[in-house]
């Protein structure tokens, strides 16, 4: 999807030039006719003899599509849109007059609801906030109601249907599928992000029964359910979906809920004879279960993740600095007390280093405070860029640094220590028009295997030391000294 849209920003600076190829548009256009023409032949294959399809997802993908990219959302889209229903009716024998009629329909569904979501905001299109479902029930509503005040005339007129009966008819068609559908292409994550997360899911040693126990469970609810059939069929699944929801993202959960829909779109219904008196009434009805019961996993699993989107905003305020988005005092504290007691019972060497910029005090009061904040933030980036993931790095007073690191002999704890002050050194900081600030650190080191009563407080009684140290010989240094008993 991002190429084609790419592709067609483009449009405009192409425009005028002679190719070979067919324009970015234009190929759109075709992609477009081609994803409808599925969609639609699919659904023609679900109708039941001498009667319309029971799932019809052509329209709601279509909606989706242009939502997700608004580039296609012109005449070219349209009218390659047009074509892939035609194509679709008449290669399944439809004649002039209902297809026409029909293709009108259609795409007054898929275009009153891409003119709707217009309406709401990016995040609530991704469906990214547990009220984004409200917003997608009422377009869905909407864009199925308009569809069915312009097509379902031709249900009276070729199928012999009462007006009433008609647009309920097509409304609830419609409505279902919208529902079921547009939540797996509005929340798909785009190819290459999509193929980075497989990869990271398939490769050896990562595949775990626990994690595919809620789809196993949904596969076999959705076989007992076939096998059981009768009205509560339809109501089987719903612990395992739910399961599902609980237990996977938002679009992994509006993938299954399609199947699932599409299940109950099409087996469900099997059994159910069409031109029967019971027909009409029971297929509205299940259209509008389904429709509904659609809703249900996608919410649980919009709320889980919005819980879990503020509970790692909550762990981040908590622990990471605002300024430098370092770890915080507090959780430098804790996390290093947590490693120093691991590396003295291995007998693992540690090391802390102190590191405090030189003469801050200066930059502050000659150029400002928010000056001497982005020197902060370009030194903690600087020197996050030089250490290990395992390193924890935290800012302890205000323009004080700790670094603790683990298994490192000594003439490589020095080296780094080196590297950090060198890079720090080679660091300029803009200062608008003015000649670039260049600023100097000092780094205390103090590097040992420890004992029994070594504790966090000793390392850094003796790194602020060394840093004294440092700073008395004429800053800009690193000074070292090996791990005292306590």
């Amino acid at each position: 999807m991002k190429l084609a849209h790419d592709d067609l920003s483009q449009h405009g600076r192409n425009q005028g030039q002679a190719t070979s190829s067919p324009s970015p548009l234009w190929r759109a256009a075709a992609l477009i006719a081609g994803i409808v023409f599925a969609g639609a032949l699919f659904g023609h294959l679900t109708r039941p003899l001498g009667f319309l399809s029971t799932f019809w997802p052509a329209n709601a993908l279509l909606m989706g599509l242009m939502v997700r990219n608004p580039g296609w959302a012109r005449p070219h889209g349209w009218a390659g849109a047009a074509i892939g229903y035609l194509t679709a009716d008449f290669a399944m024998g439809g004649g002039l007059g209902i297809t026409l009629w029909l293709t009108a329909g259609n795409l007054t569904d898929a275009g009153i609801g891409y003119l709707l979501f217009q309406r709401i905001a990016d995040t609530d299109r991704r469906l990214e906030r547990p009220q984004s479902l409200l917003f997608l029930l009422l377009i869905a509503f909407a864009a199925a109601a308009a569809a069915a005040s312009v097509g379902s005339g031709c249900l009276a007129v070729y199928f012999g249907q009462t007006p009433l009966q008609a647009f309920e008819f097509f409304l609830t068609s419609e409505f279902s599928s919208n529902l079921v559908v547009l939540p797996m292409v509005l929340t798909a994550p785009r190819l290459a992000d999509l193929a980075k997360q497989l990869r990271a899911h398939v490769r050896p040693g990562s595949w775990r029964l626990k994690a595919a126990l809620p789809g196993i469970a949904l596969l076999a609810s959705i076989l007992l359910a076939t096998t059981t059939g009768g009205s509560s069929a339809i109501a089987i699944p719903v612990p395992a979906i739910l399961w599902c929801a609980l237990s996977y993202g938002v679009f992994p959960t509006a993938l299954l809920t399609f199947g699932l829909g599409l299940w109950q779109s099409t087996v469900l219904l099997s059994a159910l004879t069409p031109g029967t008196a019971e027909y009409a009434a029971a297929l509205t009805s299940h259209r509008f279960g389904v429709a509904l019961f659609s809703l249900g996993p996608i919410m649980v699993a919009a709320i889980n993740a919005a819980r879990a989107r503020l509970l790692e905003e909550l762990d981040l305020a908590a622990n990471q600095d605002v300024l430098t988005r370092i770890l915080t005092r507090r959780a430098f504290l804790l996390r290093s007390e947590a490693m120093l007691a691991r590396n003295l019972a291995e007998g693992s060497p540690v090391a802390l280093l102190m590191l405090d910029v030189d003469r801050f005090k200066l930059i502050n009061d000659e150029y400002g405070h928010a000056v001497g904040d982005e020197v902060l933030v370009s030194l903690a980036e600087q020197i996050s860029g030089l250490l290990r993931r395992s390193d924890l790095f935290g800012r302890i007073g205000g323009e004080e640094f700790a670094i603790l690191v683990s298994g490192l002999t000594q003439p490589a704890t020095l080296a780094l220590a080196e590297r950090l002050r060198d890079g720090c050194a080679r660091l300029r900081v803009a200062i608008g028009r003015a000649e670039p600030l260049a600023l100097t650190v000092s780094i205390g080191v103090v590097w040992g295997t420890g004992g029994p009563a070594s504790s966090l407080q000793h390392l850094l009684k003796q790194a602020d030391d060394a840093l004294y140290r440092a700073k008395r010989a004429g800053r800009d240094r690193v000074v070292d000294e090996t791990l005292q008993a306590a």
